[in-house]
Order: C-alpha cells, then sequence, then structure tokens
C-alpha cells in the first residue's frame, strides 16, 4: 500500500510542476515582450492597415463613458469606431450619443436591427456591425464595454495579423482588486488559473480580440455568429475547422479594478463556463482540468488521515509531502503569473502593485476558497442548459445550438448588476 500512495504523491507532484512551469512559460511571455508599441515615438510605417473597432452594447457599465472616449484618442493611423447599441432605450445610448459627438466624423452609432433568436444579442450585434463596415476596412477589432484600451493597443493587437497563418489575435483581462473582498481574491485566483488555461488552448478573449476582414467573410464567421451564445468561442471553432491559429498579445493585457460579491461571481463565472460548454470551446479540457484539481487537492488530506487512523507515521508523511507540494506549487505559480504580467501592466498602462500584507495574510485560504467555488461553479455549469446574460435569457438546444428564450429593452433604471442578480433568483428557482 505504501508503494501505491508513493506513486500517488509522485503523480501529484508531477501535475503540479506541469502546473507551476506552465505558469513560468506565461509569465515569461510578458518579460520578453519589450512594449515595442508603447512608445510616443513609434515607427508609423509599421503594419496598420485600415481598421475598425467594434463595441456592442447592453446596459451601461460603470466608467462607460471614459472607456469608449479612450477609443478615440487610439495611436493608430486609420481607423473608426462603431458603438452598436442594443436600443434606443438603452441606458448606453445617451452615453453613446455622446461620444459620437465629440468626433463624429470617426464614430458610427448603430442600434440593434434584427435581435436574432438563434444567437445572444452580442453575436446579433457583432455580425450586423461588421456587415455595417465600409469595403475598405481591412482589420476588424472588437473590444468590450469595461474595457479601457491604452493609447497603442489596437497597433500592438493587428501586428501579428501580417502572419497568414494568423486568424485572430487576443489579449485578455488581468484581475487587480482595490478592495480585496473575498469575491475579488476568487475572482483573482480564478482569472490567474484561467488565462493560462486560454492561453495553452488558443483560445480567444471576445473584450479584446482583432481579425482581418478576410478571415471573417471566407470562413463564414459572422453566420457563425448568428448561431452562438458567444462570439468568442465562435471564433476558436472556425479557426481551428480553418487551419488558422489564435496569436496571444501579452501587451494588450488589460486590467480590471472592479469588485465583486462571490454570490455574483457565481453566476458570472457559470455564465463563462456554459458559454465554454455550448461553443465546445476547450469544455473537454475544462472539466478534466478539475478533475485532476480535485485529485490534487482531496487526495492528499485523505492519506494523511489515513495515516492518522493507522498510526502509520510513513502514510502520515506522504500525505504531509502532497499537501504541502500541491498548494506550495500553487502558490508559487499565482505569484510568478502576477509579477510577469504586472510588469507588462506597469510599464505600459502604470498600473500600480496591489498585493499587500493584508492580501497576503489571506492569500491562502482565498487560494482555497476558489478551489472550492471552482468545483461548485462547474457543477452547476454542467447540470444547467440556460443562462442569464444581461438581462436576457437564453436556452442551451445543443452543441452550438442557442434559443433567446425572450427580449426586452435593457431598463435604465436597473444596473446589469442587479439585472445579473434577478437573472441568478430565477435560475435558481426553475
Amino acid at each position: 500500500m505504501l508503494l501505491t500512495l508513493s506513486v500517488a504523491v509522485v503523480a501529484i507532484f508531477t501535475l503540479s510542476l506541469a502546473q507551476f512551469v506552465f505558469a513560468c512559460v506565461y509569465a515569461r511571455l510578458f518579460t520578453k515582450s519589450s512594449n515595442r508599441y508603447a512608445d510616443p515615438s513609434i515607427d508609423k510605417t509599421v503594419y496598420c492597415p485600415k481598421a475598425a473597432v467594434i463595441i456592442a452594447l447592453r446596459g451601461a457599465d460603470p466608467g462607460l463613458e471614459k472607456n469608449l472616449l479612450s477609443v478615440l484618442e487610439l495611436d493608430y493611423p486609420d481607423y473608426t469606431f462603431c458603438i452598436n447599441v442594443d436600443s434606443v432605450h438603452d441606458s448606453a445610448w445617451k452615453i453613446a450619443a455622446r461620444v459620437r459627438d465629440v468626433a463624429p466624423s470617426r464614430v458610427q452609432l448603430l442600434t440593434l436591427q434584427n435581435k436574432l433568436t438563434t444567437c445572444s444579442l452580442k453575436c446579433s450585434a457583432l455580425a450586423e456591425a461588421v456587415e455595417a463596415q465600409h469595403p475598405d476596412v481591412e482589420v476588424i477589432a472588437i473590444l468590450d464595454g469595461d474595457v479601457s484600451p491604452h493609447k497603442t493597443w489596437l497597433q500592438e493587437l493587428v501586428q501579428p495579423l501580417q502572419d497568414p497563418t494568423v486568424g485572430a489575435t487576443t489579449g485578455n483581462r488581468w484581475y487587480t482588486p482595490a478592495h480585496c473582498s473575498w469575491g475579488a481574491l476568487v475572482r483573482y485566483f480564478w482569472n490567474t488559473g484561467a488565462v493560462v488555461q486560454v492561453w495553452l488552448n488558443g483560445i480567444t478573449w471576445g473584450g479584446s480580440m482583432a481579425m482581418k476582414r478576410d478571415v471573417i467573410n471566407r470562413t463564414g464567421m459572422l453566420e457563425t455568429w448568428r448561431r452562438s451564445l458567444v462570439d468568442d468561442g465562435a471564433v476558436v471553432r472556425v479557426l481551428r475547422i480553418n487551419k488558422l491559429r489564435v496569436a496571444f498579445v501579452p501587451s494588450v493585457m488589460v486590467p480590471n479594478c472592479e469588485d465583486i460579491r462571490i454570490t455574483n461571481f457565481i453566476p458570472w463565472a457559470e455564465r463563462q463556463m456554459i458559454a465554454a460548454k455550448s461553443a465546445a470551446s476547450g469544455w473537454t479540457v475544462i472539466v478534466l482540468h478539475a478533475l485532476l484539481i480535485a485529485i490534487c487537492v482531496l487526495l492528499p488530506p485523505a492519506i494523511v488521515l489515513l495515516g492518522v487512523i493507522r498510526n502509520d507515521k510513513g502514510v502520515l508523511l506522504l500525505g504531509l509531502a502532497g499537501v504541502f507540494v500541491y498548494w506550495g506549487l500553487a502558490i508559487l505559480s499565482s505569484i510568478v503569473v502576477e509579477r510577469g504580467v504586472m510588469q507588462s501592466l506597469f510599464v505600459s498602462r502604470g498600473s500600480a502593485k496591489w498585493i499587500n500584507r493584508r492580501v497576503l495574510l489571506v492569500y491562502l485560504p482565498a487560494l482555497v476558497l476558489t478551489h472550492l467555488v471552482y468545483w461548485r461553479v462547474l457543477w452547476g455549469a454542467c447540470r444547467r442548459n440556460r443562462v442569464g446574460w444581461r438581462g436576457i435569457e437564453y436556452r442551451l438546444l445543443g452543441m452550438h445550438d442557442v434559443e433567446m428564450v425572450a427580449y426586452h429593452p435593457h431598463s435604465p433604471t436597473l444596473s446589469t448588476e442587479q439585472y445579473d442578480n434577478a437573472q441568478s433568483t430565477l435560475e435558481s428557482v426553475i
């Protein structure tokens, strides 16, 4: 039995070490990225085809106007800015109209005309916005409304598209919570592991990505969006079919300092998981990863308990070694990724370090809590086939098959958070 348990602990050590190595490689991407395009004196002869930045809006997130205005300050020679708002009754409409009035020659303001029931409203809006672009637009860049891009964001995102094997470029979101609540810390650790998985599996993040117009047209991307719950999962699937790859651009990592409660994080995370399930975007990998993590977390304490019951010092030490190895390397992995990402954010965005003594005191407990929440979220995503997003309910009928249950305009009197809370309550009763 001791030999069998030893093999199990060695396997846990190997898995934990692999996780740490991947974290190191990911962090190295940021270290090697010298932010060539972050210098104001950037060479304007670099690859800069005419581009369109597209944002689909439903509801006004905090800081929306500031984020939209930052798009007008991009250091890019030739681009337009298309904002497609869900309806004129939406709380984001007036904000978008003010931004259009700042630069009417650059900003194209649309309202979503055809609210398809076969996809999410965001996918409908993106497809309409792409079709509304002038034929001479060569690159389509997609941004979320809660993202404030830095001045060279578009240049950095576009450069890898020169490679004909690259179908899309993408960055990701990095959380630097101003208020370190338990919800914010759980989301931070969740994201720390997620960004590495996203990079490893060549997945795009729809909040910051770019594609050539030609790729969108010849791969039938718009028709795929019109049958999808999420835009980024559809992009990955279409690019893989067409043997094109996703290029990750470390310098366009986006900082986010918003706070969140655990009660709000769980439905948000479930929606991310359900979206991955609906698009088959790494879903098998996600489930397999969760099972391996469960083994690494639960088996060592079980071995410790067995050693105590049997009064076997050898078994007890093996269990303790497993506990120490997994959690020790998990902490080191998160620190390595944090240092790598923050080095890039500090150079390109001036983002300050946020981890202080208080955070360090709850670092391990928050990491343990994140694992528990992870399994709770995954369980919810596995058994649920409907999801609420911006106050709209969607039903998953099958792989790549979604139905919008009913449409209604976004109420200006309710925040997106209140909508999500209401939807979460509704789903718990269904």
